[in-house]
């Protein structure tokens, strides 16, 4: 590990298409071996009538409609448990397509019980039927992360907070 310290480099590992139940035994694995990381993927659904096009141009995304997407915050935690060091965040996480305060909620849950080891990459999304479903809209989405990344700060400062903003 000091080599890796030294020349910067890192190794993370991802759980995406892995079996939920698996994801557990495996972390423990790669803590034990010294990896840096695990990376969570988020997708609340798959509608089985999906007409948004995947981000590179095609019609579907690369993978099948069955695939499965344990909520990355519960795996987070979980996975947080049963390891001592390595860190963890998602590939993107599709903040706006939630409500505010539950997006601070969940974050900041899995980073006390992780001991601080969690990141939040997050990003616009592109499947408006997520954003659907979940009551969120999609044309102002990307509005509302830029807005929802400082009060999410906020929220996580402590103490009281108060935040007045365009959407929140």
């Amino acid at each position: 590990t000091a080599m890796r310290q030294a020349d910067g480099v890192q190794f993370w590992s991802g759980t995406p298409f892995l079996d939920t139940t698996d994801a557990l035994a495996l972390v423990r694995i790669l803590d034990d071996a010294g990896y840096d990381g695990v990376i969570t993927a988020d997708h609340l659904i798959y509608p089985r009538d999906l007409k948004s096009p995947y981000p590179d141009g095609s019609a579907k995304p690369p993978w099948a409609p069955e695939t499965a997407w344990p909520d990355s915050w519960v795996m987070i935690g979980a996975m947080a448990a049963v390891t001592t060091r390595l860190r963890f965040t998602n590939a993107v996480y599709v903040a706006p397509s939630r409500p505010l305060l539950e997006v601070a909620k969940q974050v900041a849950t899995a980073a006390v019980v992780s001991g601080g080891r969690v990141a939040l990459p997050v990003g616009a999304g592109w499947m408006r039927e997520e954003f659907e479903l979940l009551g969120q809209s999609f044309e102002n989405r990307g509005k509302r992360l830029n807005e929802m990344i400082p009060a999410l700060r906020a929220l996580w400062a402590g103490g009281w907070v108060s935040w007045s903003g365009e959407f929140y």
